[in-house]
């Protein structure tokens, strides 16, 4: 079997499954494209009769390794998955992650049982939110001034990478190492766009936007910290969902639950709740 017939697989799997348990499995799409030889995801699959019935991925980011997979309906139950994640976790004790997150969807009820049989506890949850046209008309966001003479956005450059990384590292928590490995393995990604937000002037912020089949991801939204409260951030956000609906994209993002000021912005601007994501750490 070729890679475009395994990926085509693995997709026409993830789509049963989501219509199968009502959920959004969050595959990460591109990382599996460009597999392991280009910084993207590790796979590991069980077949049975030709047939893919078990997946899991491996996806590093910097020191840390994600893992999400999915067993066919009707052929669960069968120690199919837990057989996947003893490949999974050599794996990623080859590769060295410092940390190990396990990603499923908070309302999946076929994964609860199998993540009460590891040593895990909750890191964090996310939101994966989408922009809704009437939920902004209703909040007024559309009529927003969006201060453009002094807040603006333009492509990063590329010997603007140490500056993504310093931004990256200050707004997410994270080492300058790990910041640019992971500027590195994005590169790699095909439809994305690093932006720089500019105030008055100035380096103020940054954000990364996927864009593939009309749907855009706002990822790595960010603003340096010594400029908050001054509306960069708001106005950098409606200027983004503005051109990306004239480009007839739709919006999407994501947003941990710890961080409540991010939620109250995205809310107010249009964005609703689509799905709820749990990422549990491995302490074994």
């Amino acid at each position: 079997m070729t890679t475009i017939e395994t990926l085509e697989q693995i997709e026409d799997l993830q789509r049963r499954v989501e219509e199968y348990d009502g959920i959004s499995l969050k595959l990460n799409w591109d990382s599996l494209r460009r597999g392991p030889e280009s910084g993207g995801a590790e796979i590991r699959l069980s077949y049975e009769d030709g047939l893919i019935v078990g997946f899991i991925g491996i996806y590093p980011f910097g020191s840390e390794a994600e893992v999400c997979g999915m067993v066919r309906p009707g052929y669960r139950r069968r120690g199919i998955f837990t057989a996947l994640w003893k490949q999974a976790y050599e794996a990623i004790s080859r590769i060295g992650a410092e940390t190990i997150l396990l990603n499923a969807p908070a309302a999946s009820a076929s994964a609860a049982p199998f993540l009460r049989t590891l040593p895990l506890v909750l890191n964090h949850a996310e939101y994966q939110m989408k922009w809704d046209e009437s939920k902004a008309v209703e909040n007024g966001a559309l009529e927003r001034e969006l201060s453009e003479d002094k807040i603006t956005l333009r492509p990063a450059r590329p010997d603007e990478t140490p500056l993504l990384a310093s931004l990256d590292s200050s707004g997410f928590g994270m080492n300058l190492e790990e910041a640019a490995e992971m500027l590195k393995d994005i590169a790699e990604e095909s439809g994305t766009e690093h932006i720089i937000i500019e105030y008055a002037g100035e380096a103020a912020g940054k954000l990364r936007l996927w864009t593939e089949d009309n749907e855009t991801w706002i990822y790595g939204f960010t603003v340096d910290e010594k400029l908050r409260g001054k509306g960069i951030g708001r106005s950098a956000l409606l200027q983004t969902i503005a051109r990306e609906r004239h480009h007839g994209n739709g919006i999407n993002l994501e947003v941990a639950l710890d961080n409540p000021n991010a939620l109250k912005l995205y809310e107010s601007s249009g964005f609703i709740i689509i799905n709820k994501q749990d990422y549990y750490r491995y302490n074994g």
